[in-house]
């Protein structure tokens, strides 16, 4: 149990910052596949040089940092709060456009449910690093 207590967090955050660095590149290379499949459409292809400045660059960006957080033991912590407060951000405006607005199709939905699962997971890290 203690290796558990010891070793969950920081591998939760290479976990993530993976899954980030994956998602960054998908939208790095092909941004307008990805939206698509979210029901999103562009107004204009300026808005593919943001997309891939925003969820290309800035995603792959916070991936990297994950991956130092865990790497770096005293950044373990700190780390974790990010993992906390970025999905439950996520899972509070995912939840409005889902529960409230009913704006959802399948992609979306299975987002969500990562989201809500990264979260309890992220809950989970915070709770070993304080029983440790």
């Amino acid at each position: 149990m203690i290796t558990l207590l010891r070793v969950f967090p920081p591998a939760l955050l290479y976990l993530n910052g993976v899954i980030y660095l994956w998602v960054g590149w998908l939208f790095i290379s092909d941004p307008v596949t990805w939206l698509e499949a979210l029901g999103v459409t562009l107004v204009s292809d300026l808005g593919i040089t943001d997309l891939r400045a925003v969820y290309g660059g800035f995603i792959t960006g916070f991936g990297l940092f994950l991956l130092l957080c865990g790497w770096k033991s005293e950044w373990v912590g700190p780390g974790v709060w990010l993992l906390v407060l970025t999905y439950a951000g996520l899972v509070a405006a995912r939840s409005w456009g889902v529960l409230v607005e009913g704006q959802y199709n399948d992609l979306v939905m299975q987002i969500y449910i990562a989201e809500w699962i990264s979260l309890v997971l992220s809950l989970l890290a915070m709770f070993c690093l304080r029983r440790r």
